[in-house]
């Protein structure tokens, strides 16, 4: 019959085969592979370099590459720093090494052990003299299952591996998003007036519009996640008006941008600053704005609620000023994402 007789789980002393524990693996991972925590398994120098480069605990994913092996997915566990040895270079040219996690699997390679409980079957090897473009292992065509975790450069001639030498190659296998997206038009109700009106003249900075002028101000202050390492922003201040005091004519010019955490926060976070100039002949224009960063969430701001201000200054321009009036709308996307470390 073409299914397997045992699925997962059958009691009663049923015996269940390997591959569909792996099955169980690959399913509940999605077939992810790479780390399985930001710090896992970081590849470094000696603290005093040499020949050798050390390796953090951690664990992995890995996908099995064996014939036959699809759907399947090993996971491995380092559970101490350890090291390995790198060869080194001579005088006729540099070389560049895959650093790699890797399974083998008597089921499908070599033979079987003697005492099955005494056999490295997840290991760390170094494959040597691939391309110096390498970045992942499945670049290398091998059916085996690995995951690469760094490369190694050496230069000719030389044997004490650096930190200049080592590529941090480590991917993240699921890493954690969590995104929020604040979208608010403007209403009479806002504004330090209750006119509905915003106008921008700081020359040092301020919050613009200011949240606590708003109708949600709770909805600009969100929980940052405990593991997210990153932040992306986009900001965008939709239907700014422009106009001109009197009969004057000039241009006004300067900057918008996005404040992470209390203003007096040691700790804030701001993204880039996009700069604004308008025509010194606009009267009454509508135009659309936007700032946006990637920047790395302080450990300080992580499992916190704290506010997220969208803020910008005037650099200079004496008679027009920007404004954001009932007409107009402001959005705020913020993602938290988890990378390597």
């Amino acid at each position: 019959m073409a299914w397997e007789s045992s699925p997962w789980m059958i009691g009663n002393g049923v015996e269940h085969t390997v591959e569909v524990a792996r099955l169980l693996a690959h399913a509940g991972t999605g077939g992810a592979e790479g780390i399985v925590t930001p710090g896992d398994c970081k590849v470094q120098p000696l603290n005093t370099p040499g020949t050798k480069v050390r390796i953090a605990p951690g664990a992995v994913l890995l996908k099995n590459r064996y014939p036959g092996g699809q759907q399947q997915t090993y996971v491995g566990r380092n559970t101490s720093e350890h090291e390995v040895s790198v060869t080194a270079t001579g005088s006729s040219g540099g070389r560049s090494d895959l650093v790699v996690a890797r399974v083998l699997d008597p089921q499908y390679e070599g033979q079987e052990p003697v005492d099955p409980n005494d056999f490295d079957y997840m290991r760390t090897e170094i494959i040597e003299d691939v391309p110096s473009s390498t970045k992942r292992f499945d670049e290398l065509g091998l059916n085996y299952p690995a995951v690469a975790l760094a490369r190694i450069d050496l230069p000719a001639s030389t044997g004490t591996v650096q930190a200049q030498h080592v590529t941090d190659l480590r991917v993240m296998a699921q890493p954690r998003k969590e995104r929020h997206l604040i979208a608010y038009a403007l209403t009479s109700n806002d504004g330090p007036n209750n006119d509905g009106v915003f106008t921008l003249t700081s020359t040092t900075g301020a919050a613009w519009p200011r949240i606590e002028e708003l109708g949600n101000t709770q909805d600009w202050y969100l929980e940052v996640p405990e593991w997210a390492e990153r932040v992306r922003v986009v900001a965008t201040w939709g239907g700014v008006r422009i106009e001109k005091d009197g009969n004057n004519s000039n241009n006004v010019y300067g900057h918008i941008w996005v404040h992470i955490g209390a203003v007096d926060d040691p700790d804030a976070v701001e993204s880039q600053t996009t700069s604004f100039d308008t025509s010194n002949t606009a009267d009454n224009v509508r135009e659309a704005w936007m700032a946006a960063d990637d920047r790395v969430m302080p450990k300080s701001l992580r499992g916190r609620t704290i506010p997220f201000y969208m803020r910008g200054k005037i650099s200079g321009g004496t008679y027009a000023r920007p404004k954001l009036t009932r007409l107009s709308s402001v959005v705020l996307d913020v993602e938290f994402y988890e990378t390597t470390v």
